[in-house]
């Protein structure tokens, strides 16, 4: 099939991939403690259990409420994904309201309301807070589920799962958890197809009955408001919610490892490898430990000012940023430090890392490097406070974890309070290089052996799949007689054979899609082997605009104000983009492919190709064992926080002219998911080399 029909690389990497903003400050130079004024809040319980702190903020008309309910966590088992479920579906009608009439009501009077499946948000003017009590009111004690709206929410389960199986900090995120809890655990149980299949309007309606319970519940009110009037307000607006009783969970934890123990998550089309360095940690919130821990963080990978950053990035130039956190947790808490490296320094940054971690246990921190964590932490207190519904979350978080009343009041006295000898006691008991996991995302074959030096529990490296299941590292075997021109060929016969491919003097292909809400509109005309014209519309307004023509490129992008020529160094690769078949001119272009093994895409037996441009950047292309059709595409695309991955998964292919085209390619770039359905597909039009002029 044609290279890229949807060029997301060109016309939407500037859509997709924004470089995320620095959250990661320096910390402030040291200084003397602000004197802190925690403000004043009033505590109140309904008849029914429900817990009310009000937080009076008169400046502007506004009152914003927050509700959660304290439940523990659930194991969802072969259905897990329902409780996710049962919160979206809890602003989706009511027995009083549909969807859309809640909908207008709502934004009729400007507010917002928004559920989860541990409750609400919801904002409006202080003029409308009785209509916003009554909208949020009737969404919380008569909700209306529907399978429509099942249906839709399971769509977007199913589509967001797909995303995160090509999205390498994703499966690494998921496999940390899986390791550290077990997969009978809520914390480290995965959400499958399967389980989001199951899930059905009982479950649902199950999980809403046990756990939308008023005794349970913290309600935080912040804005100009009295407790007196909110207390009136409430009564009336929820004061039929009855109280219930909600079973207690506990669960087993599984037994961490006595050594350390290296696990590798193979994706073989990466070229750098996503690092996690991960252990338990039993910290609970408030814990006397847990203002030093803190700190300790903060010095060794809490920003661009920390040891592990200015070792792997700043010295080494290993990755872009190397970092670390620590959790507290009512269960189990968790120590993670974390970077993405080239494939060609997983091992050195390994090395760099462990060196870390373990300085941080066996030395003293400066004072330096002490007194400008305690300012960092001092600031961030401070400015927390500055906004009124802090106030409110503290005193929720003392009721919930039944912390001293006087904690945050004191809080920066514990914070001037930490010595370089409690730095050093915390690292000795939450960091543990001796006894975590170390999770590697990236291509094995490149990185494995490098890291077998690591594991120390006289084993081999754990194998597991992007999913979860535990896996061989071998792959499964190449047929006799397969190599890579039997696979291309076999791709080129499954799509048409050449002697229809040649018939084809040009091609034009519209497509429609959705991103971020927005509705596109994807146009493409090529010509022969070296034309290629390209934009996107929205709202019938070109958005990006991108033409191959012969040895040139240029791209526009009007609505950010680009206008410029695809430097040489790039046009490489963008040539390819103006074949239509470039799998026929790999040889003439200087593209070099390998045929690596065999991999299951979506249950499917598929042969993988590396593909190597004369300027090393490489792609990894599935083709179907038994059709020989192409099923997916993984390029890795450099911008500006470095290699980011494009995943195309190609489906419901159909013919034209004899030569067949995916109608379906959806196309993943980092965390944004665009799906593209062609609407035409045109041949033969006769169409002018005018309109490939740069």
């Amino acid at each position: 099939m044609m290279k890229k029909i949807y060029s997301t690389a060109l016309l939407l990497l500037a859509l997709t991939y924004v470089a995320p903003a620095q959250t990661k400050q320096s910390p402030p130079p040291p200084g003397p403690a602000p004197k802190i004024e925690l403000g004043k809040y009033e505590h109140f319980t309904l008849k029914n259990g429900l817990k009310v702190y009000v937080v009076e903020n008169h400046k502007l008309p506004v009152v914003n409420m927050s509700l959660v309910l304290d439940r523990d966590p659930i194991l969802e088992g072969d259905k897990a994904g329902y409780v996710q479920a049962a919160g979206q579906l809890m602003r989706t009608g009511t027995k009083n309201r549909t969807k859309d009439q809640l909908d207008e009501q709502v934004d009729f009077i400007g507010a917002s309301l928004s559920f989860s499946a541990t409750g609400f948000d919801a904002s409006a003017l202080k003029k409308h807070l009785p209509t916003l009590l009554n909208l949020t009111a009737d969404a919380l004690l008569n909700p209306k589920f529907s399978q429509e709206e099942l249906d839709k929410a399971k769509k977007q389960m199913l589509a967001s799962l797909a995303q995160q199986k090509d999205n390498p900090e994703a499966i690494a995120s998921k496999t940390r958890s899986m390791l550290l809890y077990g997969k009978n655990h809520p914390y480290g149980e995965l959400m499958t197809e399967k389980s989001v299949e199951s899930i059905t309007l009982q479950d649902v309606q199950n999980y809403y009955n046990s756990y939308y319970k008023p005794n349970i519940g913290y309600l935080a009110v912040v804005g100009d408001v009295t407790p007196k009037e909110m207390k009136k307000l409430l009564k009336k607006s929820f004061g039929s919610w009855k109280k219930g009783e909600v079973k207690e969970m506990k669960y087993d934890l599984p037994k961490q490892p006595a050594q350390t123990q290296v696990v590798m998550v193979d994706r073989p089309s990466s070229v750098q490898s996503v690092l996690s360095f991960t252990n338990p940690a039993d910290l609970k919130p408030g814990a006397e430990d847990a203002v030093p821990a803190q700190l300790m963080n903060i010095i060794l990978g809490g920003g661009m000012d920390a040891r592990l950053f200015k070792n792997l990035r700043e010295k080494h130039g290993y990755t872009y940023g190397a970092y670390s956190s620590v959790t507290t947790d009512e269960i189990l808490g968790r120590f993670n430090a974390y970077a993405n490296v080239r494939n060609a320094v997983t091992d050195s940054a390994t090395i760099q890392f462990l060196t870390e971690l373990n300085n941080i246990r066996n030395e003293k921190v400066t004072d330096a490097e002490l007194n400008n964590a305690k300012a960092y932490m001092t600031g961030n207190f401070a400015r927390g406070l500055e906004n009124p519904a802090t106030v409110a979350y503290y005193a929720i978080n003392t009721a919930r974890y039944g912390l001293p009343k006087d904690y945050y009041a004191n809080y920066l006295k514990k914070v001037e309070a930490v010595k370089a000898e409690d730095v050093q006691r915390v690292a000795q008991k939450y960091v543990n290089p001796d006894k975590m996991y170390i999770v590697a995302v990236g291509n094995a074959s490149e990185v494995a052996d490098k890291l077998q030096r690591f594991d120390q529990d006289d084993k081999a490296i754990t194998y597991y799949t992007p999913t979860g299941e535990k896996a061989e590292r071998k792959a499964a075997a190449i047929p006799a007689g397969v190599t890579t021109e039997t696979v291309l060929a076999n791709y080129i016969k499954a799509v048409g054979g050449k002697a229809n491919i040649d018939k084809l003097k040009d091609v034009t292909i519209t497509s429609n899609a959705t991103m971020q809400g927005m509705t596109l509109v994807f146009q493409q005309q090529q010509k022969g082997n070296d034309k290629l014209a390209m934009q996107v519309l929205m709202n019938n307004s070109p958005m990006q605009r991108v033409i191959i023509n012969g040895d040139r490129g240029k791209m526009e992008a009007p609505m950010q104000g680009v206008n410029q020529e695809i430097p040489k160094d790039q046009l490489a690769t963008q040539k390819l983009e103006a074949s239509l078949f470039p799998v026929l001119q790999y040889e003439k272009l200087g593209i070099k492919t390998n045929l690596t093994g065999m991999e299951k895409v979506d249950g499917k037996d598929a042969y993988t190709v590396e593909v190597t441009l004369p300027n090393g950047q490489k792609a990894t292309h599935y083709f179907d064992k038994e059709s020989g059709l192409r099923l997916k595409e993984i390029n890795n695309l450099q911008g500006p926080q470095g290699v980011i991955t494009q995943t195309k998964n190609y489906s419901n292919y159909k013919e034209v002219n004899g030569v067949k085209f995916p109608y379906i390619v959806e196309t993943t770039v980092g965390a944004q998911v665009i799906k593209a359905e062609v609407q035409t597909i045109e041949v033969n039009k006769g169409l002018k080399d005018e309109l490939f002029k740069l």
